[in-house]
């Protein structure tokens, strides 16, 4: 682990698990206060938290939701898609939304896949940034690509 990660670390007091049913209700409320939220698509969590291809994982300060991360990834497939990441405005550039990235990376290269990829919408300049800045390849249209290397 490198000084600048282990650093990051070390910025926030957040907690990270895999989402269970009881989380339903704070990832809603999380994603409804991000933009695109209220009156745009939101992510389904009760079925999410149900699928098999789903690995959500939820970070929590002071046992609110404050940031998830949703990556799908079919067994034994390749490719993992990155569908979902939001961390609250008000705990972001502490590191939640890099830890909740490299836990759903670390789920995809743990099940097989060899690369993740993610599609970015093009007035997500902020997401775009954090994504490059963490790895990713912009490919064309707003995809991206990060391949996993195997150690």
């Amino acid at each position: 682990m490198s000084m600048v990660t282990a650093m990051a670390r070390l910025e926030t007091f957040a907690r990270l698990h895999e989402a269970r049913l009881v989380d339903v209700h704070g990832l809603w409320g999380l994603s409804e206060r991000l933009p695109g939220g209220v009156g745009g698509e939101h992510p389904i969590w009760q079925t999410l938290l149900q699928a098999e291809d789903a690995h959500v994982h939820v970070a929590t300060e002071c046992q609110l939701v404050v940031g998830a991360v949703v990556i799908w990834h079919h067994k034994g497939a390749d490719v993992a898609r990155l569908a979902w990441l939001g961390v609250e405005a008000s705990t972001r550039r502490r590191g939640i939304g890099r830890l909740l990235l490299e836990t759903g990376i670390a789920r995809a290269d743990l099940a097989g896949a060899t690369v993740v990829t993610a599609h970015v919408p093009g007035d997500a300049a902020d997401l775009q940034a954090f994504l490059a800045d963490n790895g990713f390849l912009s490919v064309k249209g707003g995809e991206f690509r990060l391949p996993l290397v195997a150690s």
